[in-house]
């Protein structure tokens, strides 16, 4: 073997190792993509689960509210009747009959108001609507996630995330691509060309390391 083709035989085998090299770290951050890509899908359910079950908790709320404020309405125009039959029967005590019609009324009016939890009515006796609604969510939705927005936030993230690694895959492709031409060149330049593989190759390493230690600190 001549002395000048164990120089190439070592470029050759140096330039195969290396490309070796960047399929496999190329391999392992395509694996983090789809990992990362995953987990951002996962979060995207997570989210449409929450904002499923904060619906369902406002729409539950809405209709105990319906029910009281329907229970309100029949109780303030049954009370106005009976107070109206109560003044008539004191201004006319010979109808009995008013009198009646007054403690009719008053009987409605107050199982009306029994149909209404105490705790949504003021010391005047009037609905609370805030107060209802805002109590009858948070009974609704107890033990449950009905926060979406930080679950499409994460997803955003992982997407973000998954978008540099993917990034950095790219580049290792093309520095595939370019240690595989340069393996092929006989002209001098090939060392100049595989230096600047080297440098796309540290620097696909270096963004996905990046990206990794941002993700590890909750900054991205």
């Amino acid at each position: 073997m001549s002395e000048s083709k164990i120089p190439s035989d070592r470029f050759h085998t140096f330039v195969a190792v290396l490309i070796a090299l960047v399929t496999v770290i190329g391999a392992i951050i395509s694996w983090r993509v789809a990992s990362v890509l995953d987990a951002a899908g996962s979060a995207d359910v997570a989210g449409l689960r929450a904002l499923t079950d904060r619906e369902d908790a406002i729409t539950r709320a809405h209709i105990l509210w319906t029910e009281h404020r329907t229970a309100h309405v029949a109780y303030t125009e049954n009370d106005a009747l009976a107070e109206t039959y109560k003044a008539l029967a004191r201004a006319h005590p010979e109808r009995t009959d008013l009198a009646h019609y007054g403690s009719t009324f008053g009987t409605a009016a107050n199982q009306a108001l029994d149909a209404i939890p105490e705790q949504y009515l003021d010391r005047d006796e009037q609905l609370d609507d805030q107060r209802d609604l805002g109590e009858n969510i948070a009974q609704s939705s107890f033990d449950k996630d009905i926060e979406p927005q930080p679950h499409f936030a994460n997803a955003d993230v992982s997407r973000q995330k998954a978008r540099g690694l993917f990034g950095a895959v790219l580049l290792l492709g093309v520095t595939a691509l370019g240690l595989t031409i340069v393996d092929a060149l006989k002209h001098p330049l090939r060392y100049l060309f595989l230096l600047g593989g080297l440098a796309l190759f540290a620097l696909a390493v270096m963004v996905a390391l990046f990206i990794e230690l941002l993700g590890a600190l909750g900054l991205l």
